[in-house]
């Protein structure tokens, strides 16, 4: 089992299983949809009839400037929100506290420590923000006016639109994940995964074949069962668990 992500009308649904129960939503945006017909597409996605509440709720999306300011520390939603698509808030939070630990036994409390503890939380909310708004530009769908605008739009980072260049151009997109820093959140693969897997592909005359042997698929194929044999499926680890929890 895992998180199933499905493209709707105005934005994206989610549909997680637990051992007791299935967590359902909708984000969505209200400038293509209200909150009504938003609850209505949403149960008819899930066939979840009118004996479930829908709880509706809004997201205010963004960063403070500073998250380190004085002696506060801002941290979680207080530190700011993007949307949920890819499930980061822990990573920033993680990131954050070891941050500031880090910053302060190896620099102590100065104007120039706090500034770069700052700009290194500040980078990778932003990073993460690009690959958020890549799944939408990078998308193919034109089936409603939500993602005609949103596969429409470039009011883009420039940040963003520097993997973009480099990706349709052909040209190193590992090294420009790297030369902006953004890697330690997401690898130049995760970046390779999602702009292949919407189907965006550069033009291949401007692609240059890299000095590697290709991957062997069907070694890896035999390694990974090899390794799976050797533990109980997802389904049995999670029924034994739930087993031991009652």
């Amino acid at each position: 089992m895992a998180t199933r992500a499905t493209a709707l009308s105005a934005g994206w649904a989610w549909h997680i299983p637990l051992t007791n129960r299935s967590g359902n939503g909708y984000v969505y945006s209200s400038r293509f949809i209200d909150a009504e017909a938003a609850e209505r597409e949403l149960r008819a996605h899930t066939g979840v009839g009118d004996e479930v509440e829908a709880r509706h709720l809004k997201m205010r999306v963004g960063r403070i400037e500073n998250c380190w300011s004085g002696n506060c520390l801002a941290i979680g939603l207080a530190q700011g929100f993007v949307e949920p698509l890819e499930a980061t808030a822990l990573h920033v939070v993680l990131a954050t506290v070891e941050g500031f630990i880090g910053t302060l036994q190896r620099d102590g409390v100065t104007p120039e420590s706090i500034a770069g503890f700052n700009a290194d939380i500040a980078a990778r909310i932003e990073g993460i923000r690009d690959y958020l708004v890549c799944h939408y530009r990078a998308a193919r769908r034109s089936d409603s006016d939500y993602w005609r605008a949103a596969t429409g739009h470039d009011h883009l980072s420039d940040s963003l639109k520097s993997i973009f260049t480099s990706w349709f151009t052909g040209g190193d997109l590992a090294e420009e994940v790297e030369r902006q820093g953004i890697d330690r959140v997401y690898t130049p693969f995760s970046w390779h995964c999602l702009l292949a897997g919407y189907g965006n592909f550069p033009d291949p005359a401007k692609l240059v074949r890299p000095p590697v042997d290709p991957v062997d698929m069907a070694e890896v194929d035999r390694f990974v069962a090899g390794c799976a044999s050797n533990f109980p499926s997802h389904a049995d680890a999670l029924a034994r668990l739930a087993n031991t929890t009652s």
